[in-house]
């Protein structure tokens, strides 16, 4: 899992893209490409720990983009803006399956996504409202759903104990990513949910703004704690072990999901006026 500036695209070509879908339900059109957004880099199979993360997938007439999004409940996923937002987007569907290259990807279509009215492709940056949510056409049962964090958690904590905190991001991107160039092997990008381990790094600087956070995205080769590449986009930052979700995976500065990653807060109210639209938040 890893990711880069609004999580770079990852292109694979029409034969790879045939192979992804053909286990795929016939409810939608089926590319010729897939335009893919931030992955877990360097992370672990989730293993069955977040069923309710799921495998955003974004239609256009010629391609289609990957995210990752949330169950909130029966049928509301929370993702990313900048996963939704494109105007060109015909159609939209969600898969929850683990490794849905293996077993099959189970889609359900969506009879509506929206994204924050006053998303912009980062135009007011860093207040990039870079929040959105798909509401799915049937629902989809779970014994345990996503949740916000509660308001103000990242303001009302101290820094001393954000910093001792764990974050789990979850997601289906990119397990590696360099440099064109780079003679390194590149591990297979197996479009699973992945999960690793981040940490709080602030909430007071020149990019994170009122709407940011800012957590550690090392990956390393293999040997870090591991953070978020393109596919992650939309994909929920949790407080590790737990269900709630204090951020939705948003950009990177570094190139290749390398550096320090920025993640929406789901703890404001900007964030609450939005999702509250959707789903119950008492």
């Amino acid at each position: 899992m890893q990711q880069s500036n609004q999580r770079t695209l990852t292109r694979l070509g029409v034969a790879a893209l045939t192979a992804l879908l053909l286990t795929a339900c016939g409810t939608v059109s089926e590319p010729a490409a897939t335009e893919l957004t931030p992955q877990i880099t360097f992370g672990e199979r989730d293993d069955g720990e977040h069923p309710y993360v799921g495998l955003v997938y974004s239609v256009y007439e010629d391609g289609g983009g990957v995210c990752t999004g949330t169950l909130l409940s029966p049928t509301v996923v929370l993702t990313a803006a900048h996963c939704i937002a494109d105007e060109e987007i015909q159609e939209v569907r969600v898969s929850f399956t683990e490794a849905p290259l293996e077993d099959g990807f189970n889609w359900v279509a969506a009879s509506d996504w929206v994204a924050h009215p006053e998303y912009d492709d980062y135009a007011e940056f860093p207040d990039t409202y870079d929040i959105g949510v798909v509401v799915l056409s049937q629902p989809v049962e779970m014994e345990t759903y996503g949740e916000l964090a509660p308001l103000g958690y990242f303001d009302l904590t101290s820094q001393r104990e954000l910093k001792r905190t764990r974050f789990e991001p979850v997601g289906y991107g990119l397990q590696d990513s360099v440099p064109a160039q780079s003679n390194r092997p590149v591990e297979e990008w197996d479009i699973a949910r992945y999960k690793a381990l981040q940490s709080f790094i602030g909430v007071n600087s020149a990019n994170t703004g009122d709407q940011n956070v800012k957590l550690t995205n090392n990956p390393g080769l293999g040997n870090g704690s591991g953070g978020t590449c393109s596919g992650d986009s939309g994909g929920p930052i949790f407080l590790n072990n737990t269900n709630i979700v204090t951020a939705v995976n948003s950009f990177g500065i570094a190139p290749y999901c390398k550096g320090n990653d920025y993640a929406f807060r789901t703890d404001t109210q900007v964030a609450y006026d939005f999702v509250g639209q959707f789903v119950s938040l008492e």
